[in-house]
């Protein structure tokens, strides 16, 4: 999912409008709407401060907003086995017989 489609994921389940995000996130009041949605509709994409300025008020870390950069098998695994801990997740690594994941 996208950081923009993931904004407004969390805008919405904050009931809150594209406006009174923009607001509390720093926008000028006449540009917020705006603003907002072109995050969301992936017109723009915002920078990393932008995204915590935007998780603050959405009540998210800014690392929920983010598209994580899996680049292994390892760091992927590494992760799937850290959600399950957290989360209580039950994942399953089958290797095949041409030792793919």
């Amino acid at each position: 999912m996208s950081p923009g489609r993931r904004i407004r994921h969390y805008r919405m389940l904050r009931g809150m409008t594209q406006k009174a995000l923009g607001i509390a996130a720093g926008f000028p009041p006449e540009t917020a709407d705006i603003r907002i949605a072109q995050y969301e509709s992936g017109a723009r994409t915002p920078k990393r401060e932008l995204l915590c300025q935007l998780a603050a008020p959405l009540g998210v870390s800014p690392s929920q907003l983010t598209v994580p950069r899996i680049k292994s098998h390892e760091v992927l695994k590494q992760l799937l086995l850290a959600l399950e801990d957290e989360y209580g997740l039950t994942v399953t690594i089958m290797i095949t017989k041409n030792n793919e994941r």
